[in-house]
């Protein structure tokens, strides 16, 4: 492995953050792309505008942990390995997530490795150098706040992807202090996380707005810290959490499914908290519509959704996703903004509509990846009551909110026609909130994460496989992925996950 001016391999570079932060320009300005300046951690960060500089790098490791050009994103782990899509590009090595095959050299692994801790750097540069910039303490506190809110979720995704991890909290300097990072127990990652989470809250401003929309805020450290609490089922505390989302009433379901989704409405009423793109030929534009799409003749793909050209369909939505709509009823207006169908030679694929929209150019549209929102709220903050106290009156408002409005109907008007009874059973509630999060949220990156989360997995997921004639079964080593081989060849004190090569 040869080395450079600072680093040895790309394991160390991440580690360390010794590699330069960049920033590009766009309209979504506290991104700041206009000026692509480059400044090395070694020498930057001695005043107020290059933290600020440092703090909008971090902001933009956003895009390369949910995808763009380097890295192929969250949908990897947290969509084509569940019941909901099915990888149908083998070049991309998409299929061995899909049927469950892999093995530690596979390249989306070691991608996702890095630009994960790519962002955990940056985010500690920032820990590490703005106590000596001259700051007002609550200018400092929020910017603390804002990179440990995004250290926090990189970790988050981190630990669901690859249970116990390196947990690095302070600037690495040196190539040999690098090396000294084993995996860290998962429990200690998470109560790291917690903390990080806990200071964002109390130092994040209730709303952003203007220049900075789009930066984190308190309400999405909230719903962020109540879904880490529900992954470790701390079901009393998750609900704490949550409820303070709720209760801050500075978020709100849209009235219409569909418009959550719409380039022209980002960051609307129900988003908490996504990873931000911009087309427009800026170098920052998202690839998800030329992912998803069918591959189609030209021709064709111009009528589906407005899309240029054609897509690569990295992946499809599974026929069984299908029938769970089919089987929602005709009155779920979820099904027509999720999902559509492109028939070619007698071939019908079925493909996301969440992500359509007109690029400047291949792998250059406009949509956000929404990381949280509203909904997700309700339907965790239900889940966690009915663990503690089963079907109460507030589980069953906060899933009813939900199913309302998938029937268009007002969330605040009762409709006994649709709301579940008040004389549910715990088991079954239980089980209507996992089918409402799989139809609320698909394509989103939760549906394997959720199933691994309430020990659902397993089950649902060989009961698919039965279902489905596919000879795949999975079991407990399946519940997390294999660390990349690059990393353990480069640090030898890196142990595998069981049941890996």
């Amino acid at each position: 492995m040869t080395f450079n001016k600072f680093f040895a391999g790309a394991a160390c570079a991440t580690l360390l953050g010794l590699a330069t932060l960049g920033t590009t320009s766009c309209s979504k300005d506290f991104i700041d792309l206009n000026d692509p300046t480059r400044l090395p951690t070694s020498e930057g960060y001695t005043d107020s505008l290059s933290i600020v500089t440092g703090v909008t790098a971090a902001y933009s490791s956003l895009q390369d942990i949910y995808g763009n050009g380097s890295n192929r994103g969250l949908f990897v782990y947290a969509e084509i390995p569940s019941d909901n899509s099915f990888a149908l590009t083998s070049g991309e090595l998409l299929n061995e997530f899909n049927d469950f095959s892999l093995s530690s050299i596979n390249p989306r692994l070691q991608s996702q490795w890095l630009v994960t801790y790519r962002a955990i750097a940056r985010c500690n540069v920032i820990l590490s150098r703005a106590g000596s910039v001259r700051l007002t303490d609550a200018t400092r506190n929020r910017f603390y706040g804002e990179v440990r809110f995004i250290r926090a979720l990189a970790y988050f995704n981190a630990v669901q992807i690859w249970g116990d991890v390196p947990l690095v909290t302070s600037e690495i300097t040196s190539i040999a202090n690098a090396y000294e990072f084993g995996r860290t127990a998962k429990a200690q990652v998470y109560a790291q996380i917690e903390e990080d989470l806990t200071f964002a809250e109390a130092n994040l401003p209730v709303a952003q707005t203007g220049a900075n929309l789009g930066r984190a805020t308190k309400g999405a450290a909230q719903g962020l810290l109540g879904k880490v609490l529900l992954t470790q089922k701390k079901y009393a505390d998750a609900a704490v959490a949550l409820k303070k989302v709720i209760d801050g009433n500075n978020y709100a379901l849209q009235a219409t499914y569909a418009n959550i989704f719409l380039t022209t409405n980002e960051m609307n009423s129900e988003i908490l908290a996504a990873a931000r793109y911009t087309k427009g030929g800026l170098g920052i534009g998202s690839y998800f519509s030329t992912w998803f799409m069918p591959v189609l003749p030209a021709a064709v793909a111009l009528t589906i959704n407005g899309n240029v050209g054609t897509g690569q369909q990295y992946n499809s939505v599974d026929p069984d996703l299908v029938a769970a709509f089919a089987a929602s009823g005709a009155s779920d207006v979820r099904a027509a903004a999720s999902f559509g169908a492109s028939t070619v030679a007698n071939v019908t694929q079925y493909y996301t509509k969440k992500y359509s929209d007109l690029p400047t150019s291949a792998f250059d549209a406009e949509n956000d990846w929404i990381i949280l929102r509203y909904a997700d709220v309700l339907l965790m903050y239900a889940e966690a009551v009915n663990e503690q106290s089963g079907p109460s009156t507030p589980a069953l408002d906060a899933v009813n909110r939900v199913i309302r409005r998938s029937r268009n109907l007002p969330v605040a008007t009762a409709a006994p026609a649709v709301d579940l009874p008040a004389t549910i059973s715990q088991a079954n509630l239980r089980t209507r909130i996992e089918l409402e999060r799989r139809l609320e949220l698909n394509f989103e990156g939760h549906r394997w994460f959720d199933l691994v989360r309430t020990d659902r997995a397993i089950p649902v997921m060989n009961a698919f496989f039965a279902r489905t004639a596919s000879t795949t079964r999975i079991d407990q080593h399946n519940l997390v992925f294999p660390l990349p081989i690059q990393e353990i060849q480069t640090n030898p004190i890196l142990t595998q996950n069981p049941g890996y090569n």
